[in-house]
């Protein structure tokens, strides 16, 4: 009991850590600022909702029916939102504010270089996705409303147009040293989202002639269920930034996070099961697109404006994701993250612009996105579960209590739950490297777009 008295005392009074506890030495006189529930709420469903939204239609498609895709989702999402938790909780024990320190904290200084390492490598990897999907949109957009030789004219080359709205949308919002400030571009991206899911929600009942093959309910082979796990694990994954924004909520309370953290999945799941559904029920068996705005082909100003939106999306979530890589990577360097503000806009000014020049150069990433999709359920399940068997045996080495065996039990549940769900993704990111150039890969399908417009 007094081991957890100790813990608590040095949470109130950690000032890394925003909390509405009062600091001893001012007599509850002042507050510290921070992200109410709401926000909170924004922030974990901008960063979960994403890209993965577009490819949900033919993940039903591929997994071979709406019961099974569902099913599965939400079995999944049990152990998804659990992690969440289990995360933000574990950051109340040790008293830390990232993923790395809780590592170090947990299982000494050795662990933290190897989780800020898989951090560091999936947080550029989310980045230069987000690069890319920005891209493609001004791609279709220039494409269908100037022209398919639009990128002979240098103002509307791929390079130079995402490089300017980039560089205007994206990199003011890259040097904050907290989230807070995010809280309030999460909301436009939330928006936004809301947008396409109407969209595609509206396509599906405005349709002038049912699709050939209609959608299936239940799949002729059990195995193709399997086909909607990376899909899942690409959509969902937020655990990565969850304890950043634990840390920064004005009420750090583990009760007001899983409130949070329960409707932000609930959302999402709501989100991602419309679009599922009313995407495969558009195109039908066989024929859904991997990215389903790139199936409707009218030149509605309402189609524009969903496609606009998605690069809007992406420019709020990519400072998210650059907040948890930086603060990772500056723990590679052995950096505190209370760095001066003239390093911090120096570490993010290189990783911008690398991941700027690399989307912009390199052909095609998606088949090293698709291999970090491991990392993905590591971070959902693998990280969460040893983290809650570490933290229970610090509690109670002894597991006298019930309750801790349980919590032992599950933390072993979840951590293999991760690394067969791991394996699943990383052997189907394999098989994708073997697909011919007609092949769309289920993850990442946005860089295709680009070799088929120019011309």
């Amino acid at each position: 009991m007094t081991c957890l008295i100790g813990e608590m005392e040095q949470l109130i009074s950690n000032e890394m850590l925003l909390s509405t506890a009062p600091n001893p030495s001012s007599n509850g006189q002042t507050t510290r600022l921070g992200t109410n529930a709401l926000s909170t709420i924004f922030l974990i469903v901008n960063a979960t909702l994403g890209a993965g939204l577009l490819n949900f239609p033919q993940a039903f498609d591929k997994t071979g029916g709406l019961i099974t895709a569902i099913g599965t989702q939400l079995i999944l999402l049990i152990f998804i939102a659990a992690a969440l938790i289990i995360l933000a909780n574990c950051s109340d024990i040790t008293n830390t504010s990232s993923m790395q320190d809780m590592f170090a904290k947990l299982y000494g200084q050795k662990s933290l270089f190897l989780c800020a390492l898989c951090v560091t490598i999936y947080s550029f990897g989310c980045c230069l996705t987000f690069l890319i999907i920005v891209g493609d949109q001004f791609d279709r957009v220039l494409a269908t409303y100037y022209g398919l030789d639009y990128c002979h004219t240098w103002y509307l080359a791929r390079p130079f147009v995402t490089a300017i709205t980039c560089s205007i949308f994206i990199l003011p919002l890259c040097f904050f040293k907290t989230l807070n400030a995010l809280s309030y571009t999460s909301s436009i991206g939330c928006i936004t989202i809301c947008y396409v899911v109407w969209l595609v929600f509206y396509k599906n009942f405005t349709k002038v002639e049912s699709p050939v093959n209609p959608m299936k309910i239940w799949p002729d082979n059990g195995f193709e269920v399997l086909q909607i796990i990376p899909v899942i694990c690409f959509a969902y994954q937020s655990h990565m930034t969850a304890i950043p924004m634990y840390a920064c909520m004005k009420e750090r309370n583990i009760g007001k996070f899983t409130l949070c953290a329960i409707l932000s999945m609930i959302i999402c799941f709501t989100a991602y099961t419309l679009v599922g559904i009313c995407g495969y029920a558009t195109f039908g068996a066989g024929k859904v697109p991997s990215d389903i705005l790139q199936g409707y082909t009218d030149r509605s100003v309402i189609l524009l404006v969903a496609i606009i939106f998605i690069a809007i999306k992406n420019f709020t979530t990519y400072p998210i994701v650059l907040y948890c890589g930086r603060d990772a990577l500056l723990s590679l360097l052995g950096m505190d993250i209370n760095v001066t503000i003239k390093v911090r806009v120096f570490v993010t000014l290189i990783w911008y612009i690398l991941s700027l020049i690399i989307a912009i150069l390199v052909p095609d990433i998606s088949p090293i996105i698709n291999l970090l999709g491991a990392l993905s359920a590591a971070f959902i399940f693998i990280f969460p579960g040893i983290c809650l068997f570490q933290s229970t045996l610090l509690k109670d080495s002894e597991l006298h209590l019930n309750k801790d065996r349980l919590l032992i039990f599950f933390a072993i549940f979840l951590t293999a739950l991760g690394a067969f769900v791991s394996g699943v993704v990383f052997v189907e990111a394999v098989e994708d490297l073997h697909l011919t150039s007609k092949q769309v890969p289920l993850v990442t399908g946005f860089r295709q777009l680009r070799e088929s417009l120019c011309t």
